[in-house]
Parts: C-alpha cells; sequence; structure tokens
C-alpha cells in the first residue's frame, strides 16, 4: 500500500487521513487503537504545517509493509529549528495547561521512531501496527 497525495489545505487533510486508514486496511485489519493513532499522528502534523509555518504546499507519502506504517511528510516552508520543540517535556506544571504545544509530543508518544530533517521541514515517523 502506497499513498501520495499533495495537500494544499486543510479540507484536503480528512481525504488524506481516511486514504491512509483505508490503504493499511487493505493490508491488515486496524483495530480502533491503531486507527486511533494513525488519525492523530497525520491530524497533528499536517495541522502544525498549516498553523505555525509559511508553507503552501504539503506532501503526504504513507507506505504500510512488514515494519508497519511509514509516514513522511514534506512542506514547501522554511521549516524551525526542531531541537527546542522535540525536546521540550509539555508535562511540567508550567506547560501542562498551556492550550498549545503538545502536538509534537504526542506524536513522539504515538510513534515508534520519529525524526524531523535538519531544516525541520520533513518529518518522517513510523508507526509499528
Amino acid at each position: 500500500m502506497l499513498v501520495r497525495k499533495k495537500l494544499f489545505s486543510l479540507n484536503e487533510l480528512n481525504e488524506a487521513i481516511r486514504s491512509v486508514i483505508m490503504g493499511v486496511e487493505r493490508e491488515k485489519k486496524l483495530d480502533d487503537e491503531q486507527a486511533y493513532r494513525i488519525r492523530l499522528v497525520l491530524s497533528e502534523l499536517v495541522v502544525n504545517i498549516f498553523k505555525y509555518s509559511d508553507a503552501n504546499e504539503v506532501k503526504l507519502q504513507a507506505e504500510y509493509g512488514k515494519d508497519g506504517l511509514h509516514i513522511i511528510l514534506a512542506d514547501n516552508g522554511s521549516g524551525f529549528e526542531t531541537g527546542p520543540v522535540v525536546s521540550r517535556n509539555v508535562t511540567t506544571e508550567e506547560l501542562l495547561m498551556h492550550e498549545n504545544g503538545r502536538g509534537v509530543y504526542l506524536v513522539k508518544m504515538m510513534t515508534d521512531s520519529f525524526h524531523y530533517s535538519e531544516a525541520g521541514n520533513t518529518v518522517d515517523v513510523t508507526l509499528k501496527l
């Protein structure tokens, strides 16, 4: 199963997520937790791109194989310094009640591998299903 899509708006996000989940389900029956993990990871990463970057195009590649679901999201934005965001501990009392800032943490917790490019405009994750 391979899904490749270009997303130009948030409206296309739900369609892309459904395509990925349906593609995986052609190979393997997903339980509710697995489908939720896929939906959460894709939603958080794509929403962050549209919310925080200056990108106007997002490329989504998802492939399911023996190692699980491998997802690459790349945008044409200028990127960001990933270190402080990826290493932030959002479970501290100071950050726990903030309305924003937990998305990358959730993605890290829901994936089995997680890596941003040095430029900060490509993220590569794997979910073992």
